[in-house]
């Protein structure tokens, strides 16, 4: 299921909640997708170094980076596919300030722009902007088609149905009436305006009390914004409709990684009912530290076992009974915990019929290596 994925999408979005080992899934089917002779790049919209800690690339920047040589032959990639792993971490700010060049041909126009404060607000603070942002960088990727293959690591699960959404919300926002109203020129002017005149006709007061209330500045602001943004409106619409195509279309895969914890299932059926809600299937869930069943848990098993281990064969019997009484509590709790993890996949695969799940072990420690990225990229593929 996931080799069949990295082999035939061009989009793999990894979603899912903060702490579940998402990057490094990401991470590891990047480099599976390239040790199966794809040329790919991992990219994520997260600030923090886990992606280039992953994949051993130091510090990521908005320029695609080859990952080394040498991580590439620790991950299992054949000297013949160097050059063929990438990481990048998308610039957001970019992002939008190519689709202003894109549109404003007026280097002045463009200048005022981006000095403006409300361009500023816009494009850092606003709820989904850089989720939007995101979309814009990842659109770019794809529609330059140096890669066949993107793995996207997101922000946890909340921001990642930011991310889904942010496309229709931002269409949804420049195509308001009211934003239309405000930015169309004032009967008989001529000129592209905010309608200070509008508001005037409903009562100089009005007017009064939004200077009092947020500042003529930053009134002056919204009128520069609107005047100028006119030209650029029309282009942030068609790109979100086209990003919201991309996101949608046959080509790309979600894939949503989570731990089999009560919590974490009941989040990853939320989101799957939000992808279904919107018409895009989710490919697959992906559980992720797994544990595995506890091989023996009786006492007096146990108590058998040590005595016939070689470094445990001169210790006195009431020795060994403790020991095994011990171990067997502790084999107890993690039977208890595996079958937990079996009720909750099980749970899991009853209310999303028709999503594969793949499972992935518990490893003896946290993935911090290549060797073991391997590993899971490994076990991503025989699950």
């Amino acid at each position: 299921m996931i080799r069949a994925l990295v082999e035939q999408k061009r989009i793999v979005v990894c979603v899912g909640p903060g702490g579940v080992g998402k990057t490094t899934t990401a991470a590891a089917l990047g480099a599976t997708a390239a040790r199966l002779g794809r040329k790919t790049l991992v990219c994520t919209i997260d600030p923090a170094p886990r992606l280039a800690d992953a994949l051993g690339v130091g510090g990521l920047g908005p320029e695609p980076r080859p990952v080394p040589a040498e991580a590439c032959r620790a991950l299992g990639i054949p000297e013949e596919g160097a050059g063929r792993l990438f990481a990048v971490r998308l610039d957001t700010a970019r992002a939008f300030a190519r689709l202003v060049d894109e549109q404003v041909a007026d280097p002045e126009m463009r200048r005022r722009i981006f000095d403006n404060a409300i361009y500023r607000q816009i494009t850092t603070s606003l709820t989904g902007s850089q989720e939007y942002a995101a979309t814009l960088a990842l659109y770019e990727l794809a529609r330059e088609g140096a890669y066949d293959l993107i793995v996207l690591d997101t922000p946890p699960t909340a921001n990642a149905l930011d991310f889904l959404d942010a496309p229709k919300r931002i269409a949804a926002a420049v195509s308001s009436p009211a934003l239309s109203w405000f930015a169309r020129p004032a009967e008989g002017s001529g000129l592209k305006l905010l309608s200070f005149r509008r508001l005037r006709a409903g009562g100089a007061i009005v007017l009064r009390r939004l200077a009092k209330l947020v500042g003529s500045r930053f009134l002056e602001d919204v009128g520069a914004f609107l005047t100028d943004f006119q030209q650029v409106l029309g282009g942030f619409l068609e790109r979100a409709k086209a990003v919201d195509l991309l996101l949608r279309g046959p080509d790309t895969a979600f894939l949503l990684v989570l731990v089999p914890a009560v919590a974490a299932v009941d989040e990853a059926l939320y989101f799957h009912g939000r992808l279904r809600d919107a018409g895009v299937p989710l490919s697959a869930f992906i559980a992720n530290r797994v544990q595995p069943a506890p091989g023996i848990t009786d006492p007096g098993a146990l108590t058998a076992a040590l005595r016939a281990t070689p470094a445990f064969a001169d210790l006195p019997d009431a020795a060994l009974v403790e020991a095994a009484a011990r171990l067997a509590l502790l084999a107890g709790t993690f039977a208890a915990l595996h079958e937990g993890e079996r009720r909750e996949i099980a749970r899991l695969a009853a209310q999303a019929p028709g999503t594969g799940i793949t499972q992935i072990p518990m490893l003896d420690h946290d993935v911090d290596n290549l060797a073991e990225l391997r590993v899971v990229g490994e076990a991503l593929l025989a699950g």
